[in-house]
């Protein structure tokens, strides 16, 4: 079933691309929220052999579900495990589908406590990544970003001075930067994901968007801090993924069409989801029980997307 409303496009500003072979022998028991949130406690063998295994390209699965569901193009990025040049390497296969966002930050499989804290070299490290992501690979800019690994710093000011050198690759072609909000699955970053810190960075780089995904995946303290920094950054933009109807409601309210874009953060675990959860089908429920017009419904199905991530 289609998502869009009437003729408009439909792009899914937040996919991810990648898999591997152990994790599709958990298709049948990755049916609920639930049962991906705690997949790495309830099959820890499954979670260290993907660990080993080399990377599967499920393109093919990313591309039967835009179909089904009538999207047209997909911002694809990196996930745990999930390398910049494979990513790439599908994108190029597929260019009037697939846009890519490069990973510049590892996001490891579980935190090391033996691992030394960020220091000086880093951040210039981490922008070395960035200008060849895209400056060489073709990359339209920087998908989900793990701030732990950027800094050891809480103060904002100084979280943003060590993003001074990844923020200072993407402003002259004013490319954006995605920095999760919310709960991951993932281990580590969860102090940084409560985005009140990013005012401090938005407000130094005002030449690059950036977009705070899942806008609090429903948890208010979040959201209040997402909008927050939105309401004082016209840089700053919101994704749909996990967030509600209230919480969307309010941000058109605050914020209008033009800063906020759909996504269903379709990856290798959360594909698995039967309908009516599926994320297609809920990303569909969300937007609807909103009450959006057609022109809000432009602008999150289509032009806020289109904008931010040149897509022409």
């Amino acid at each position: 079933m289609p998502l869009g409303y009437g003729d408009m496009m439909l792009i899914d500003s937040h996919t991810h691309l990648g898999g591997f072979p152990a994790i599709e022998e958990l298709a049948d028991s990755m049916r609920t929220r639930n049962d991906i949130a705690s997949w790495r406690t309830t099959y820890p063998e499954i979670f260290a052999r993907i660990q080993q295994e080399e990377p599967s390209d499920n393109s093919a699965a990313l591309l039967e579900a835009m179909n089904l569901n009538g999207i047209d193009i997909a911002v694809v990025q990196p996930t745990v495990g999930i390398s910049n040049e494979f990513v790439s390497s599908i994108a190029r296969r597929h260019p009037g589908r697939f846009v890519p966002l490069a990973s510049a930050t590892e996001w490891p499989w579980a935190p090391d406590p033996r691992a030394p804290l960020p220091d000086a070299k880093v951040p210039e490290h981490v922008a070395r990544i960035a200008d060849r992501a895209v400056n060489e690979l073709g990359f339209a800019g920087i998908g989900e970003t793990n701030t732990q690994i950027m800094t050891a710093h809480v103060d904002p000011r100084l979280v943003a001075a060590d993003f001074g050198p990844l923020m200072d690759v993407l402003a002259p072609r004013r490319l954006p930067i995605q920095l999760p909000t919310g709960w991951t699955q993932f281990p580590g970053n969860l102090h940084y994901q409560d985005p009140l810190w990013v005012d401090e960075l938005a407000a130094r780089h005002p030449d690059v968007p950036i977009i705070l995904t899942k806008m609090g995946r429903s948890i208010q303290r979040y959201f209040d801090s997402c909008l927050t920094v939105a309401l004082r950054n016209r840089n700053v933009y919101l994704d749909i993924v996990g967030t509600s109807a209230d919480h969307l409601r309010t941000a058109l309210n605050a914020l209008g069409p033009d800063r906020i874009m759909f996504g269903t953060d379709w990856s290798y675990t959360w594909r698995y989801l039967s309908a009516p959860d599926d994320v297609h089908s809920t990303a569909r429920r969300l937007v609807e029980a909103a009450m959006v017009t057609k022109d809000e419904a432009a602008g999150i199905f289509e032009r806020t997307a289109r904008t931010v991530f040149a897509i022409d």
